[in-house]
């Protein structure tokens, strides 16, 4: 994912204000939806066994799940490390996994909360959710 930036990081609040410093006005613009994709984005894997699997982006951030007998996956976790938050990464893991559960005709259950908000967000998906 690319941000960009109309002005640096600097000091803010009073700190910023006791030492003379300009609040910078930043900015920046994130993509529009979770699954858009950079030339430098690093690629989502997928890893499973017979009873959980797991969608990754290099070290940076993971989706699990486990699986809860034929046909069906209960997604239990989803998380993206500090220096990498921000940047769209759980989106792409929430696509990879939307994508992986399609193509394998599986229906799925989120305990993970942050993929329940992702399936609020987009109804188009939610023929996905085990009922």
């Amino acid at each position: 994912m690319v941000y960009t930036f109309d002005a640096p990081a600097r000091r803010t609040g009073r700190a910023a204000t006791a030492a003379g410093i300009a609040r910078p006005k930043a900015f920046f613009t994130a993509p529009e939806s979770p699954n858009a994709v950079t030339s430098d984005s690093p690629p989502v894997k997928h890893e499973e066994t017979a009873l959980h699997g797991e969608f990754t982006i290099g070290r940076h951030a993971i989706m699990t799940y486990r699986k809860s007998g034929d046909g069906h996956i209960v997604v239990n976790h989803t998380r993206v490390a500090r220096e990498a938050q921000g940047q769209g990464l759980a989106g792409r893991l929430y696509r990879a996994m939307v994508d992986h559960a399609r193509a394998h005709g599986l229906k799925v259950t989120p305990t993970c909360s942050y993929v329940v908000r992702m399936f609020e967000r987009f109804p188009e998906d939610r023929d996905l959710l085990k009922s």
